[in-house]
């Protein structure tokens, strides 16, 4: 492990004259997303391309360090109410948009995983419907292939929880097992298999996530 990457992971000097693949490198030697979080890395221009290159398993842990999650904020605020008009709207999301998402660490997050669940109703990371919807737009290629890949992500999370209790399956078994010496060392071999696909799913999902060896 990387100690110096723990403590303060390299940020780009200009994440704007990165390319994608530089910025995959960058994120491939980050500890965890707890560690983009805790040096500011989701938040403002630089956060928003990282955001992109993160999938929705570590959108999501990065939400939970979220202003709105700690503080649990009135999601009244967040939304325009019926009959309220524009003008009132406009001043008290603005309100808003400083109290909460201005402060949070994880805003270019919070409005990734918007885009990427296509939710453009109300305020996410700082930004307003119309902003939402007009990024909705102009990324619609780059959203599909995203989409493509948490898809992947989760049938790889799916594969691996099935192999984990499928492991637990033949452990019980063997414990259950008669004393016949051939049938124990039959149901041994089974679970050092299982085991061994347990891992490799694993580690698929964890390089389908995005995950590193140490995160």
């Amino acid at each position: 492990m990387n100690t110096m990457m723990a403590a303060h992971p390299p940020k780009p000097a200009d994440a704007r004259g990165f390319t994608e693949d530089g910025i995959a490198r960058y994120l491939a030697d980050t500890e965890s997303i707890d560690d983009l979080v805790a040096g500011g890395y989701l938040a403002g221009h630089d956060g928003r391309l990282i955001a992109q290159q993160l999938r929705a398993p570590q959108l999501r842990r990065a939400i939970t360090h979220s202003v709105c999650h700690t503080v649990q904020p009135d999601v009244d605020n967040f939304y325009q109410e019926d009959g309220e008009p524009d003008a009132d709207w406009q001043q008290r999301r603005a309100r808003t948009v400083r109290d909460h998402c201005t402060a949070c660490p994880v805003r270019a997050a919070c409005a990734e995983l918007a885009l990427r669940d296509d939710d453009t109703v109300g305020v996410r990371g700082g930004l307003a419907p119309e902003k939402l919807t007009r990024r909705l737009v102009a990324e619609t290629t780059r959203l599909e292939r995203a989409r493509a890949l948490d898809g992947r992500t989760a049938e790889a999370r799916r594969a691996r929880i099935a192999a984990g209790a499928e492991l637990q399956r033949l452990s019980g078994q063997y414990l259950g097992t008669s004393g016949k010496p051939e049938k124990r060392l039959e149901n041994i071999e089974n679970i050092r298999e299982a085991a061994r696909r347990r891992d490799e799913l694993v580690a698929a999902y964890r390089h389908a996530a995005g995950w590193t060896v140490a995160a």
